[in-house]
């Protein structure tokens, strides 16, 4: 497999897009978010702030792979057989670490908060250089902690680098070309801002799901959970499913001793009362739960961008994702994708699968106060 690509037909997912492919995602400083095409070849953009997007005015580019023409379809006359890249394409879509984290740290799959009306950046990365003007929009769904009752949509703005503001760049025909009354962002790497939800939602987030390791007669408030792990009095509840139906949904749990759990009435919101009393035999499913309060934070990638983005090429820019969501979705600060240690094969099975890869997973940032539980 080639280190990069230099045409149409090596941009695509499995080829990274043609970006070389020697840098680490788990990196902000090497990360392969900052590389991009434009007329003199593959560029690195090495940012001196920590914005690290088209609102930063404070870098410098490194050209690492000379391709003369790269982010055209061909640089002179199609007679001289010369490669180039086609219409600027979408290669990642995340939510910025808010903490801004060197190396980041998000597993695979988790992810990180922020509080109530905060600040949430959401960076759309194209393999070029382009210029995106101010307004521009994306959109980001809000769920409970389960992933259900989706909420109001959040409207993510690009936002202008400060209007004046000297931004260098390598225009096509003009060379490097000191751009200082533009109103948006030149880069390859466009910031959206938002602010998160002031209030969010609450839900039973299951986190412990056991079996009955005694019986328990009908009417009894005492349990035998084989596992107590997690379960916390005053803040968890239960669901105890029986042979005859549910003998208890969400009943809070009042106290938790050494073998068992005693539940009462409702004494938090969102916790049911007793009812359905029933047997509980040996064996019968008992689902432990938190009341959560938190709102899940997901990138709507189907709704695209709305607004002008264009190539240095004078094309606009792929704005639509559908049929493409999954190749671009990136965990939390960029991190998730397939560049960094999947094209090392595995040791013991020899072929390449991605272990290793910091933050594999499905992008989402939660909106939740200090104690998310009561």
């Amino acid at each position: 497999m080639a280190l990069w690509g230099i045409s149409t037909t090596q941009e695509a997912a499995s080829n990274n897009y043609a970006i070389p492919k020697w840098f680490n995602d788990s990196d902000r400083s090497f990360t392969p978010h900052n590389c991009f095409a434009d007329e003199r070849g593959w560029i690195y953009r090495r940012y001196q702030s920590d914005e690290q997007s088209g609102l930063s005015t404070t870098y410098y580019d490194e050209v690492i792979v000379p391709v003369a023409g790269l982010n055209t379809t061909g640089y002179g006359g199609t007679t001289q057989n010369v490669t180039g890249l086609g219409t600027a394409t979408p290669v990642a879509f995340f939510f910025e670490d808010p903490n801004k984290n060197n190396p980041i740290s998000v597993n695979a799959g988790g992810t990180d908060a922020v509080g109530p009306d905060a600040a949430v950046t959401v960076h759309l990365v194209y393999n070029e250089n382009v210029f995106c003007g101010t307004g521009a929009t994306i959109k980001v769904r809000t769920f409970d902690i389960n992933g259900e009752n989706e909420g109001d949509r959040i409207i993510g703005y690009a936002t202008s680098a400060t209007y004046g503001a000297p931004i260098v760049a390598f225009a096509n025909t003009d060379g490097i070309v000191e751009y200082t009354s533009f109103d948006g962002q030149i880069c390859n790497r466009i910031s959206f801002a938002g602010t998160a939800p002031g209030s969010v939602l609450s839900a039973n987030y299951n986190f412990n799901v056991t079996t009955a390791s005694a019986a328990s007669g009908i009417g009894s408030t005492t349990f035998y959970p084989t596992s107590l792990t997690g379960i916390v009095a005053g803040v968890s509840s239960v669901t105890i499913d029986t042979n005859t139906g549910v003998g208890h949904t969400d009943a809070p749990v009042l106290s938790v001793g050494s073998t068992g759990i005693t539940v009462g009435g409702a004494t938090t919101v969102g916790f049911a009362t007793l009812g359905g009393q029933a047997v509980v035999a040996i064996g019968n499913t008992l689902t432990f739960s938190n009341r959560v309060a938190e709102t899940k934070l997901v990138i709507d990638i189907e709704a695209g961008v709305v607004g002008t983005v264009t190539s240095f090429y004078g094309d606009a820019a792929t704005k639509v994702f559908r049929g493409n969501s999954a190749n671009i979705i990136r965990q939390v600060g960029g991190a998730g994708t397939f560049m960094s240690g999947s094209f090392e094969p595995n040791a013991s099975t020899g072929s390449v699968d991605g272990s290793g890869i910091v933050g594999l997973g499905t992008t989402a940032l939660l909106v939740g106060f200090a104690d998310t539980t009561f």
